[in-house]
């Protein structure tokens, strides 16, 4: 038995690979496309990408979320609790979301076992690398009370830059209305959001898609030098070719030899406050706010 198991939630973006060699327990995530619902576990689930982006685009109904159901995070607090003396369950934001509560609500339902619940204030991949940083502490042998620390140095230091690629999903979703969403096309406006605080802020906007593309690979050889950890993703919404770009860009000045992956999301609804969803080009960077 080891000291420490790991559990998350579905909407943790990692994929499936690392999620078994680490041993992490997922709590599934619920999307719903009207009364259909598909259970996500982090990069994979009943839906696969393909599925869900066609529809998103091409459907008359918005998808929504819902959070895990009780049994959900019963099953994976007992898993869990099988194979390590403690358990941290490292969940999205709960100004994002409702998970942390209903997990804390569950707990007098799990007899003696020794279980911590940590707010990420993050989501997605965002949440995908502190659970990584958490579950290969544990493969090593670490204690919960050295991982927790590690968490809680890591948590300030973690955020995710969003540039929205287009305002239609915005508008379809009801964050913005028809005359703010023509504007912005006829501007050519991209919007930048970012976590502050465990919710999405304004981080002001860029003009036209070159601009765009142009700050991301500027931006792009300074990620490996900075990161603190050892595993990177370049995080996109069906944009591969620029994905691709920035990840030679990033190998080409990774003198740390950090691994780089190129990661397709589901980019959930939770993460703008249950408003809507975005087609966006995004990049990850982890960096130190010393």
């Amino acid at each position: 038995m080891q000291n420490v198991a790991i559990v998350t939630d579905g909407s943790c973006d990692l994929p499936k690979d690392l999620i078994d060699k680490y041993k992490i327990f997922i709590v599934p995530f619920q999307v719903l496309f009207d009364t259909q619902a598909f259970q996500l576990y982090g990069d994979s689930g009943e839906i696969t990408k393909e599925e869900f982006y066609f529809r998103l685009e091409k459907g008359t109904v918005m998808p929504t979320t819902a959070i895990p159901k009780p049994q959900s995070f019963l099953d994976a607090f007992e898993a869990a609790s099988k194979v390590a003396k403690s358990v941290i369950a490292i969940f999205l934001s709960k100004d994002l979301s409702g998970t942390i509560q209903s997990a804390i609500s569950v707990l007098p339902m799990v007899d003696n076992k020794d279980i911590t619940i940590v707010d990420s204030k993050v989501t997605a991949i965002c949440l995908g690398l502190l659970v990584l940083e958490a579950a290969k502490m544990a493969k090593n042998g670490k204690t919960k009370d050295e991982i927790l620390i590690k968490l809680d140095n890591l948590i300030p230091q973690t955020n995710l830059v969003v540039v929205v690629d287009t305002m239609e999903y915005l508008y379809r979703g009801g964050r913005i209305g028809r005359a703010k969403k023509l504007f912005g096309q006829a501007l050519n406006i991209k919007p930048i959001l970012h976590f502050e605080d465990g919710v999405v802020s304004s981080g002001g906007t860029i003009r036209g898609r070159e601009e765009v593309i142009k700050h991301l690979k500027f931006m792009a050889p300074f990620v490996a030098k900075n990161t603190i950890s050892d595993q990177l993703f370049i995080w996109h919404t069906r944009d591969i070719e620029i994905a691709k770009e920035l990840k030679e860009i990033i190998e080409q000045n990774n003198a740390n030899n950090v691994e780089v992956r190129i990661q397709v999301s589901f980019y959930y609804k939770i993460f703008l406050k249950q408003k809507s969803y975005l087609n966006q080009l995004t990049l990850l960077e982890t960096q130190s706010q010393e």
